[in-house]
């Protein structure tokens, strides 16, 4: 009995001297820090791909306004041009604010959104707490 008994206190030794989990106790401790570097690189790609989509619906709704799509009085065609942008930016950002201007032959448009409801995973939102604001601009044809 007390061979067994030894035989299995060296199978012990031998288990706890070991190395081959050392890797596995190192990828634990790095796997939040992947993680946390990955979840700001989504986040970071969400606002720059917003701001570029923002961009765009800024551009076109002073295209529009610039060629006389919109029609009516110049308080009229700046609504109208404010509620174009911002139904199509709602989508990014639901309390997004639009303002257009027109002035001296120029109509220019500003958006704000907040940044964190456009982060999709919310975790650089937690880091900032801001907002993001595009601008466009574009002579008014004649």
């Amino acid at each position: 009995m007390g061979n067994r008994a030894g035989g299995k206190w060296a199978k012990t030794k031998a288990f706890l001297r070991q190395e081959g989990g050392s890797a596995t106790i190192e990828f634990v401790l790095w796997l939040p820090i992947v993680i946390a570097i990955l979840l700001l690189v989504v986040d970071s790609s969400m606002l720059f791909m917003s701001r570029s989509h923002a961009m765009r619906v800024l551009q076109d709704t002073n295209r529009l306004y610039s060629v006389g799509q919109f029609t009516g009085e110049r308080e009229v065609r700046i609504a109208k041009a404010q509620n174009y942008a911002l139904s199509r930016l709602r989508g990014l950002s639901p309390s997004a604010t639009v303002t257009t201007t027109e002035n001296e032959g120029v109509v220019r448009t500003r958006a704000i959104m907040e940044t964190r409801e456009i982060a999709q995973i919310g975790f650089l939102g937690m880091m900032i707490d801001t907002e993001m604001v595009v601008a466009a601009e574009h002579r008014v044809e004649s």
